[in-house]
């Protein structure tokens, strides 16, 4: 069994994306590779198409400083707050599982937009 699937790391505080290699427990999961790709203790799923997933901060506008970083992808609304990950995604008898991203740095690079706010815990 493969114990990595391959990523894409989009990080607004470096203005990159990169690949990166997410960690598969013995079962196959990837939560403890996401924790630590993304620097957060809770993931949230975003689906952006039948093969393409991001998973970002749950957490990521409650912890709002004047530190924090944005990006916004292509179709969504709002931006989203520190890191994410894309991922692809099949679907087995069991639900859908993680896969490697099936799409390359130049093929999401101009879908994605770095974005910086002001911050202002009064607004």
């Amino acid at each position: 069994m493969k114990n990595t699937i391959r990523g894409i790391l989009i990080d607004p505080y470096t203005k990159t994306l990169s690949y990166t290699d997410i960690e598969l427990n013995d079962h196959g999961g990837c939560l403890k590779g996401l924790y630590k790709a993304i620097n957060c203790d809770l993931v949230e799923l975003v689906r952006l198409s039948k093969d393409l997933d991001l998973w970002v901060d749950e957490e990521g506008l409650l912890k709002i400083d004047e530190d924090t970083k944005y990006f916004h992808t292509e179709g969504m609304s709002n931006p989203i707050a520190g890191r994410g990950v894309l991922l692809g995604n099949k679907r087995t008898k069991e639900g859908v599982d993680a896969t490697d991203c099936p799409y390359t740095i130049d093929d999401v690079l101009s879908k994605i937009t770095f974005r910086e706010f002001s911050f202002n815990p009064f607004y």
